[in-house]
């Protein structure tokens, strides 16, 4: 018997993706969803209340995924997305679409953004010090040679490239970052793309910047995840999932504070996703600041 989920709500990028008669495979699953790819876009079917531009969000009942595993196919045709081999379908039909709002107009100083993140970062350490990369805000030392050390010098060596708008330079140290740690988007892949989002969210992405982020989405296609590689693509045009584009908006707006259960959503999110996204955030608010 076929079990139909109606969908509530299809992301911006979700909706272009589902072309009728597109296919693909189950490339992973976590806790909240599970994530398809068509081609080369990705799409993340969960009952996760934050939106996204790659999220199908439905009303997943206790167990009814259990036995959706890696490398099944689904399908697409007439508004309903199909999981032949477990009898489950998804109607879209209905679904309401989410894109992201403009951002706010700028009204704090570099200074003044560079402070908040600071402070945003220090509460995410206060709950969990040891998330991703999140050593990366504390000014304490390293140990030489450490995984930690190794990577302090990769993102500031990129930082350096970019300041003084060395192309080449900054390719060369994005390489080293992409793809660096574990799970559907390695740490280092985060990074980059809430380094991207930023300047792209708050209208900053120069001729520099922008050639920077499409040869790194390129370059993400050919050697990282699939999941990666879409959110650094999207990165680049100013989306992301809700949560990193609230943490962008809250350091233009003088009286906007990030809630403190927002905190514990992003230190929450993913594996350490949230930590790492928003560490890469603050690099570039500091790397002009």
């Amino acid at each position: 018997m076929n079990t139909t989920m109606i969908a509530l709500q299809l992301g911006g990028l979700a909706a272009p993706a589902l072309t009728e008669g597109c296919s693909g495979k189950v490339m992973g699953i976590t806790s909240r969803g599970v994530f398809l790819i068509t081609g080369q876009r990705i799409l993340f079917v969960t009952d996760a209340d934050y939106r996204s531009p790659y999220n199908i969000q439905v009303y997943i009942k206790l167990g009814q995924f259990d036995q959706i595993t890696p490398g099944d196919d689904w399908a697409y045709s007439q508004g309903m997305l199909t999981f032949q081999s477990v009898n489950i379908r998804i109607d879209i039909s209905n679904a309401t679409p989410w894109r992201p709002e403009k951002a706010p107009k700028i009204e704090t100083t570099l200074t003044d953004q560079s402070r908040r993140m600071d402070a945003l970062l220090q509460r995410m350490l206060a709950l969990d010090p040891g998330k991703g990369w999140l050593y990366l805000a504390k000014p304490s030392e390293v140990m030489p040679g450490s995984e930690a050390s190794i990577i302090r010098e990769m993102t500031d060596r990129f930082l350096v490239c970019v300041k003084q708008s060395d192309l080449e330079g900054a390719l060369q140290a994005g390489r080293s970052i992409l793809g660096r740690g574990g799970g559907l988007t390695p740490s280092g892949d985060d990074w980059l793309s809430g380094f991207l989002l930023y300047f792209a969210r708050t209208g900053q992405m120069n001729p520099f910047l922008a050639s920077l982020g499409e040869a790194l989405t390129a370059m993400a296609f050919e050697s990282t995840t699939k999941i990666s590689a879409n959110r650094i693509e999207a990165a680049c045009q100013g989306w992301s999932e809700e949560l990193f584009l609230e943490v962008v908006d809250s350091l233009l707006v003088s009286n906007v504070e990030i809630s403190d259960v927002t905190i514990e959503h992003l230190v929450n999110f993913g594996h350490s996703s949230g930590v790492d996204t928003c560490v890469g955030i603050e690099a570039a608010v500091k790397s002009f600041a």
